[in-house]
């Protein structure tokens, strides 16, 4: 095994046996979250001008969906440092061709319950891309840039661990290839913490 695999392995287990040792004491331990929903990518003018003159085309359907998954830690009852991976997908097609964007953002963040459980904001920065498939040519990606992200949502579990449902909304600024992208997101996440 080579030393970078031996410090990953042990800052796994730093991370994850203190947690749920914690979470055997009704304290908050880890928390994992992934989820699906609406999608809605905000392009620069130019790019946006291709798909909506796309999207205006008979028979062209548009989906667009943003999924999501998250890794956290406990910092406190009330708080969460948390490892995130955002994508929202913009697809354009018909009965035989495509083309579709999707928008990523790798971040590191925060994520803080005022009331231990219920509603919670969130904040993160990290690693943005994009990447472009079509049924015509071979698939793009961007060189990775600078990318953030807000969300505010709502956690139905009234406990403060278990098994759960959020409703989040999220907003991502990204950069992509020198490009300002931006993401909303409206998700349903199963979450457990």
């Amino acid at each position: 095994m080579n030393k970078c695999r031996v410090i990953v392995l042990a800052l796994i287990i730093a991370l994850v046996v203190p947690a749920f040792t914690a979470a055997q004491e009704g304290n908050r331990g880890v928390l994992f979250q992934i989820g699906a929903g609406a999608g809605f990518p905000i392009y620069p003018s130019s790019t946006e001008a291709v798909f909506s003159y796309l999207d205006s085309m008979p028979g062209v359907n548009r989906l667009q969906i943003s999924l999501d998954i998250a890794f956290g830690y406990a910092l406190s009852q009330h708080g969460y440092l948390l490892a995130r991976v955002d994508g929202i997908a913009d697809r354009l097609y018909d009965s035989a061709d495509y083309i579709q964007m999707n928008c990523y953002l790798y971040s590191i963040g925060y994520r803080y319950y005022p009331m231990v459980t219920g509603l919670y904001l969130e904040g993160n920065a990290g690693a943005s891309r994009g990447v472009l498939q079509s049924s015509a040519s071979e698939t793009s990606t961007s060189d990775f840039g600078f990318g953030y992200g807000a969300a505010i949502g709502y956690d139905f579990n009234t406990k403060a661990r278990g098994l759960g449902l959020n409703l989040e909304a999220k907003y991502d600024g990204l950069t992509i290839e020198n490009d300002q992208v931006g993401g909303l997101m409206l998700t349903l996440d199963l979450c457990w913490k």
